[in-house]
Order: C-alpha cells, then structure tokens, then sequence
C-alpha cells in the first residue's frame, strides 16, 4: 500500500517500486561535485514515501471476548541485545565525497561543518546522508547554508529531525531557493519541537510530489506571513491529505476549525513522545486512550524505540478509497468513523485500525507483504493483549495459489482486487510463525527484521523481503533451538511455496474435529439442520464456483423446540475457518424460543462479504452454545 504508509523518508535519489505509486526508501546519492564545486544541473530524482494503509474493507465483524488456549495476554519485556553492527562505520569529515572539494573552495564552510559535535567525533551509518546533505548545500546554496548553521539545533537535534530538516530544505531549494531561505528563517525553526521537522518533511513532500498543492500552501497567509510552532503542527498534516481535497486546506490552517488534543507520555525506550489528535469535527476521548495504548504495547513487543518522538493522527476522510486509515509518515489520517464509542462496528474496529498505523511507524521500507502483514500481525497483538481477543487473523484468505512467492513476482497495484492478498498473506505468515515458534525467539527475530528495515540492508530490489525475513529469523544474532528452527522454516515453506509439508495444525485454530451435539437443553429443543445456500431462503449447497456469487453466502440453521416458558433468547456464536487452518471471522447470532412456536429458521451471512472475491477452496463453519458444538457444516468453493 501506499503507507509510509504507512513516514515520507526524504531522498535525493529514490527507487520507484513497481507497485503502482508506492515510493520506497532508499539510501540517497548526492552527486559529486567537481573539484571547482560548480554544481551540476542535477535535481533530486524523488523521495520516498513508506506504505501504510489499514483496507476498511478487510475488517470484519467484532469479535467477542473468548477464552484463547493459546499464549495469555501479557507482554514479557524482551531482553536487550546488543545493535553493533558488523557493517557499521565511522567517518572522519574529509571522508564525505565533497568534502576535500569543499575545504579547498570555502575553508571556513569546511571548518564549520566539521566542527559540529556529531561530525567531529566520527559521523555514523546513521549520520551520513545529513552530513553529505550539509557539504552539498555549503558548496551549492551558500544563503541557506548560512542561515542554516547559525541554528543552535544543528548541534544537537537528533540526527532523525536534522535529516528531515536538512534534506527536505535541499529539495525545497531545488525547486526554489529563495523559498528554501526564507522557510529556515521562519520561527518555527529558531528551535526545534517535536512536529517542526515533521512539517519541513511534509512540505519537501508536496514540493516534489505535489506542486501544484505545494503552491497552494505556500501562498497561503499562515505560511507566508511566518510559521510559527503551532502552525508547524497543522502543516505537518498537509502531506497526503491536500492533495485531492483542496478544500481541507483551509480549514487545517484554521485554529478556529481544526481542533487538537496532546498528550505527552513517557515510554521506556523512546522517552518522551508527543500524542496529538487532530479533528475538523467532534470525535471520542476514547480515541487517545486507543492510541497510547497502541505506541506503548507496539514499542514494548518490538523492544525498539518508537520511531517518532511526535504521533499525529487526523481524523478526517481523505483517505483512499477503500481502506480505512493511512500513514504518510508525517502524520496518520484515519476516517471519522472510527473515532467513535457507540458500540458500532467501527467502534470495536478502532483500536485494530488506530494500531495497525502505528506499526507503519516500524514496518514501511519492505515488499507490500511484509510491511502489511507485519502491521497487521502487530495490530492484532495489540487488541489480543488489550481485550483478550483471539490471536487470530482478521482478513479474509485468499486462494492457496497466493503465496508470497505470487505475490513478489506478480507486483499487484493497489488498485488490482489481489492487493489486499498482502494483508491476508502477510499476517498469517507472522501469526503462523509466532504461534509455532518458541515466543522469544520470535520476537528477536521479528526485532532483527525490522531493524534490516532500518538499516535499508535490502536485497537487489531494494525493498526487503523473503530472504531479509530468513536472514534475521533463521540465522545471524537470532539462535534458534532445533524444534524452532524446523518449525520456522516449515512455516517459511508453506507461506512462500505452498508446501503441504509445511502446513501447521493448531490446537486452537484447527477445524474442530469434535462430534456435533445438536440439542438445546434449556429450551428443550434440538438444531435439526444447517447448510450453506447461496441466497437467503435458498436450497442447500456444498459446492458452488466463484463466479456463482459475488456476494454473500448463507448459513441456514432450522430448529425446533418444546419450550413452555417466558421467551428465551440463545446466543450462539459462529465461526469461520478456511483450509489454512484460520478462521476468519467470528460474529454471533440469537435465537428467540417462546411458547406459541416450536421452532423455526435463522439465516447468517457468510463469506467474503460484496467486492471481494471467494476464496477458492475448502470452507468450515461451526456454531457454538454454552461451549458445544451444535451445528457445523462444510463446502467446496471452485473456480
């Protein structure tokens, strides 16, 4: 998905992936300078923008509390290890590839660029491209570099904000000079708080991206009269929310219209971190609670710090089409809808929804399966520990056909019917791993991946994936025990190929292979027969073809009883599997038994739901009373 969704990491030079309008993250190249420093007639190539999206119609039906015989709901705090990096290096200034030049052109440039702190003492993997940033544009845009090395942050902002800060006002300046100095003398970078890096990045993004919105904005009165800090926090919100909802831009940069809740909370890793929640109309106080909760059971599985020491989260409906929220790495844009506490569907879906952005602040960079299916993974984690829900996937399954393999071949657009097969593949990879692995294990292993994400250690695509995810779970700091590793890698096999030997049976997500008891004790009654039909009221069905039905299916349940009392409802719940061994849905369904009927019929919907296709393959459904299986019934989906 477009996410990072779901953060636009800036980059002079990007790799545009096949998938559609998907920038990835990349290393930038700066292009070396001659040794007279003329600067060649080079703009940047592009910058990339992590993929982050939760698909609103991927979400099904709440799922009620239940007693999972998995793992219970706690979160052990994962052991430290150490992060030296055997490829890890340390520069000295003249290392940088225009610094020689440099120094021989503009000495005291040189001197002053190589005095700062960071610099001085050995510039880091993670401090490269901000310090090639810094020579460039002392060799390139000596105003902006003045302007720029007067600031007391230079000296000791976190190299995260100073690269946003650094590279976006490069990119600014390619397009306008003078835009770029006078956005440096601005207010709202005399000192640095928490969102104003977050708003130059969002600003180089539209630049780039976007110039015609990008206009739009700098024309507008509260940029061009001065950004001060409070303002920088509504423009880091531009970015992937102007574009295509133009009218949304006056209204952000209005106090008056746009209102804002913060809360700043402590987490162990990260330290403080800046909560804010943005509104254009009323929303819930639950929504707050959703989102800490998210930033700090999402930091405490991944015992790595939170990206990001500022969360912005819009509630607002420019979001794509079919999905629920996204994050563009600036800032998280989740639908209205879900900020809500009325006991509706999109109530009990919020937190999923609200957790699955915020993963995409750890899983962005990699292939569509990986970063969704990670941010998926880690959103049902999260509920899972917050309610007690099963652990358990929440996305319809896609055909057996559909492995990873498939899906790293096939580069499927967001907009192909197949895309959302990252989502349903991906978690069910990361779910099947973590159920049949030792659960420590798993969580260094799921650690090492996402730090090769940070790291940008990526195969020849560019984007990280199956052998990244081998990499760091099967091999390097990760040392598995025998039964883990064989699970692993039959896990591995079944998700990447296929493979029927690497097919995993759980105890509590296998079809339940228990004898159906049909009767109703309390009502003194019996469920006499469920089938499937393909339309409510219609005759039963085993076998049907995806191109029979584009739609819902049904489950009939016909019951009679000899109840003689005050009318009495029965609860029953109904659960969904495919031939992967996941169910997929679980929703519930009562009866009414009274006295003047003995019996009669209930109809479910079931199924993938409108516009989304069947998954082709074996089906289950089983319903459930009080803990006994009362009904089950299974059919053939077909091409």
């Amino acid at each position: 998905m477009r996410l990072f969704s779901p953060s636009s990491v800036i980059a002079l030079l990007a790799v545009v992936a096949a998938f559609g309008a998907l920038l990835v993250f990349s290393r930038i190249v700066l292009p070396l300078l001659p040794a007279d420093l003329e600067p060649e007639a080079q703009s940047p190539a592009g910058f990339t923008r992590p993929p982050a999206e939760s698909p609103s119609s991927l979400l099904f039906d709440p799922v009620p509390p239940a007693a999972d015989s998995g793992r219970s709901p706690t979160l052990v705090p994962l052991p430290p290890t150490s992060q030296t990096d055997p490829l890890q290096v340390t520069l000295d200034f003249l290392s940088l590839r225009n610094a020689p030049s440099l120094e021989r052109s503009n000495p005291s440039a040189a001197t002053a660029i190589s005095s700062i702190p960071w610099v001085s003492d050995g510039i880091t993997r993670e401090e490269i491209d901000t310090a090639e940033t810094i020579v460039y544009l002392a060799a390139t845009e000596d105003k902006l570099f003045d302007e720029l090395v007067g600031k007391a942050w230079l000296n000791e902002a976190e190299i995260k904000e100073l690269e946003k800060i650094v590279l976006g006002l490069e990119v600014i300046a390619a397009a306008d000079s003078g835009e770029a100095r006078a956005l440096a003398a601005m207010p709202f970078l005399e000192t640095l708080q928490p969102a104003d890096a977050l708003a130059v990045e969002s600003l180089a993004n539209l630049a780039y991206f976007e110039p015609s919105s990008y206009q739009q904005v700098m024309a507008h009165p509260v940029v061009r009269d001065g950004i001060n800090d409070a303002e920088a926090r509504l423009v880091g919100l531009l970015f992937e929310t102007v574009p295509g909802h133009p009218d949304l831009l006056a209204k952000l940069l209005d106090p008056g219209s746009t209102f804002a809740e913060e809360r700043t909370i402590r987490l162990p890793l990260a330290g403080e971190v800046v909560l804010a929640i943005y509104r254009t109309r009323p929303g819930t106080p639950r929504s707050m609670d959703l989102l800490e909760n998210a930033v700090r059971t999402t930091e405490a599985f991944m015992g790595e710090p939170l990206p990001t020491r500022y969360v912005a989260l819009l509630f607002e409906d420019a979001v794509p089409a079919i999905f629920g929220g996204a994050n563009s790495g600036t800032h998280m844009i989740i639908l209205p809808d879900y900020d809500v506490d009325d006991g509706s569907y999109e109530s009990s879906q919020a937190g999923h929804v609200i957790a699955h952005e915020v993963a995409h602040y750890y899983w962005h960079g990699g292939e569509d399966w990986l970063d969704e299916g990670a941010a998926e993974f880690t959103a049902t984690l999260v509920e899972h520990l917050r309610l007690g829900h099963p652990l358990a996937a929440v996305n319809y399954p896609c055909a057996s056909d559909h492995t990873v393999r498939y899906l790293e071949t096939m580069s499927i657009p967001e907009s192909h019917p197949t895309y959302v097969c990252n989502y349903a593949v991906g978690e069910r990879l990361f779910l099947d791993l973590y159920r049949n692995m030792d659960e420590k294990e798993f969580r260094k292993g799921f650690r090492n991946l996402y730090r090769r994400l940070k790291a940008n250690k990526s195969g020849p695509t560019g984007r990280a994936g199956m052998p990244e995810l081998r990499a760091t779970l099967l091999g390097g700091a990760n040392t598995l025990s025998e039964v883990s590793r064989q699970e692993a890698e039959n896990v591995i096999g079944r998700w990447y190929e296929g493979n029927e030997a690497g097919t995993a049976v759980y105890i509590d997500t296998r079809p339940d292979t228990r004898p159906v008891v049909a009767e109703l004790p309390t009502v003194y009654g019996w469920i006499d027969r469920a089938y499937i039909s393909l339309s409510e009221g219609g005759p039963p069905s085993k076998t049907f073809s995806v191109s029979e039905l584009d739609d819902w299916a049904w489950l009939t349940l016909e019951y009679s009883h000899d109840y003689a009392g005050p009318p009495r409802e029965l609860t029953f719940q109904v659960v969904e599997y495919f031939e992967d061994g996941f169910p997929y849905r679980r929703s519930t369904l009562t009866i009414q038994a009274e006295r003047r009927y003995s019996g009669g019929v209930q109809w479910l919907s079931v199924g993938p739901g409108p516009e989304q296709e069947w998954a082709q393959g074996r089906h289950w459904v089983y319903v459930y009373h009080e803990g006994r299986k009362v009904a089950e019934v299974a059919f053939e989906v077909t091409p």
